[in-house]
């Protein structure tokens, strides 16, 4: 691998850091508007599902510097810690956004689950369901609380662009695809954070 290809690497993946820091400080220059006007459940639950993706990096980060930089498929701690801390963001956000007891039980044992499934039969494939429920209802409370369409672009580049890549990624073991994969997951957080900072000017409009 080039040495341009691994600093473009490293790059893509520590924009991350750059965004997450960018959403949390917009939650808290909106904080009166989602404190006392919407009454968000809980801002410091939301810092602390940002802070959650920022560690999730650190561990992949940690991975791909044992590895070069290489991407390569493999059941391992650091990538169990990985899978985890991004349902524990995803979870931990939505569950500040809006109380629904039924759905946050749900939402909690998928955040539990998580790492339990990790591995089973040697392979990722029962941390989907998990994943896919958490990402479901993440979505469904920015809606719930946003009113936005635009937050239904976060599965575009989350889930399908992001996945797209990943898998063109092991298929054809072309690193390329690697740098594409973060910043699609990136872009889909500032398309949140967006819809976070423009979100007190239409609820006057409403």
């Amino acid at each position: 691998m080039s040495l341009g290809l691994k600093i473009g690497l490293a790059l893509a993946h520590f924009s991350v850091y750059l965004v997450v820091a960018i959403s949390i400080w917009i939650f808290s220059k909106r904080s009166d508007f989602y404190t006392h006007t919407l009454r968000l459940r809980s801002l410091p639950s939301i810092y602390w599902g940002y802070a959650c993706f920022a560690v999730a990096t650190s561990y992949e980060v940690a991975e791909h510097i044992n590895d070069d930089w290489f991407y390569i498929s493999q059941i391992s701690g650091l990538n169990n810690l990985f899978y985890s801390f991004l349902v524990f963001g995803l979870g931990l956000i939505a569950l500040g956004l809006k109380k629904n007891t039924l759905i946050d039980i749900v939402l909690v044992a998928c955040m539990v689950a998580t790492p339990i499934l990790y591995g089973v039969n040697d392979s990722k494939t029962a941390i989907q369901i998990p994943q896919f429920i958490t990402a479901a209802i993440f979505v469904y409370k920015w809606y719930s609380v946003m009113k936005d369409w635009r937050v239904f672009l976060y599965l575009l580049f989350s889930n399908v662009i992001s996945l797209g890549f990943g898998i063109a990624l092991i298929n054809t073991g072309n690193q390329i695809f690697h740098l594409f994969i973060g910043p699609a997951g990136s872009i889909a957080l500032l398309i949140l954070g967006y819809v976070a900072w423009v979100r007190p000017r239409y609820y006057s409009t409403e």
